[in-house]
């Protein structure tokens, strides 16, 4: 727990001592009844804190955000409280590999001379990338990062506490905005105070890889177009700085990738890539085409990725998979599949030195198609 946290809830010693024990006991996996009169708590003071605790550790991922087990003491006052836990305390080794085999793929991507802007950026756009949000009936499922990470479904809490992960092991500062209903992030850059919300920005269901940045280092004044979910929560932590509300991310709908110095991106004008140490953005090709929507219409945005391999960034329009030669500087075409009625081409990633693009249509999630070699000197 962090001084930054204890100071936006306005804890007091009391409250900041019973905060640690809750974090010390969980750490501790204890399943014996904890002993708490000593603190004459409420029990929604109790229940804030807890809460508090769960939703800002995402290391205590075994412990079920929604049940704890409480004794009174009075109607008011609560005498102990026994934690209730997702998985037995030997299923702990297995889950935690999974966690940090999916950990170490992240961070090997980042750069130690990337600035805290750049990898947030880059948490961000992998998170909404590798998530998919969970719609299904378990309200207990999808609310920690095993299952975000491992079973690559959550919820918000699961979005907002697997983004908090990577900020503590980055050493950013970074806490979590609860409403009633919604859990987000707030981080600091340079002194000054911003939201992110992945769960936000992972909205899209046609492609997996489609990933918006609306919600990037958002000011409150930002966050105020979405929804009334997110002003409930601006008492807490002021964010009153928006440098980064027209942020060359905020052009793009599809995941950004970073390649010896520049982030590449595609917004409804192509191929471009930015340089956070100039601070300029370069135009590089014009992608031609639309993505067809239903009744006719055509979809506002562009559903062109871009993944890295070797010295090049590989990008798609709708029908054409092209490469881009970052050191002769030149676009080949890569790939144009035989497409059918309204086809197009939703998705492109890299895997184990395959290309794999997906194709689908308005009113269908992309399938993946083919899986293509290539050739890490090109």
């Amino acid at each position: 727990m962090s001084d930054e946290l204890y100071e936006v809830k306005g804890y007091n010693k009391n409250e900041i001592a019973l905060a640690e024990l809750f974090k010390s006991t969980l750490e501790s996996f204890v399943e014996e009844e904890v002993d708490i009169s000593d603190f004459n708590v409420s029990y929604e003071e109790f229940e804030d804190i807890y809460t508090t605790v769960i939703m800002n550790e995402p290391e205590l991922y075994y412990v079920n955000v929604i049940q704890a087990s409480i004794s009174y003491r009075t109607e008011d006052h609560i005498l102990a409280f026994k934690p209730v836990y997702n998985c037995s305390y030997g299923q702990l080794d297995g889950r935690s590999k999974k966690i940090e085999k999916f950990s170490k793929s992240v961070m090997s991507g980042i750069k130690k001379k990337w600035s805290d802007e750049e990898k947030i950026l880059y948490v961000h756009d992998r998170l909404a990338a590798h998530i998919t949000y969970y719609k299904g009936s378990d309200t207990e499922y999808g609310r920690n990062i095993y299952d975000a990470f491992a079973d690559r479904s959550a919820v918000c809490v699961g979005y907002s506490l697997g983004f908090q992960y990577f900020m503590d092991k980055l050493g950013i500062p970074c806490i979590s905005v609860t409403t009633d209903d919604h859990i987000w992030n707030m981080v600091c850059v340079d002194g000054q105070w911003y939201h992110v919300d992945v769960t936000w920005d992972d909205s899209a269901e046609v492609t997996k890889n489609t990933v918006f940045h609306n919600m990037l280092l958002q000011s409150d004044e930002g966050m105020k177009a979405p929804g009334i979910e997110h002003a409930k929560a601006f008492k807490a932590q002021k964010a009153d700085d928006s440098f980064y509300s027209d942020a060359f991310w905020t052009e793009s709908n599809t995941r950004i990738s970073y390649l010896n110095g520049y982030w590449y991106y595609t917004n409804g004008e192509g191929l471009n890539r930015y340089s956070f140490e100039s601070g300029e953005s370069r135009h590089i090709y014009d992608i031609h085409g639309v993505w067809h929507a239903d009744k006719g219409r055509d979809w506002t945005v562009p559903f062109s990725q871009t993944a890295v391999y070797g010295k090049s960034v590989y990008f798609n329009s709708p029908d054409t998979i092209y490469r881009y030669d970052t050191v002769k500087k030149k676009i080949y075409k890569v790939y144009s599949p035989k497409l059918s009625g309204n086809e197009q081409i939703y998705d492109i990633y890299i895997s184990d030195g395959k290309l794999i693009f997906s194709v689908g249509t308005y009113d269908k999630p992309a399938k993946v198609r083919k899986a293509i070699r290539l050739n890490k000197a090109a």
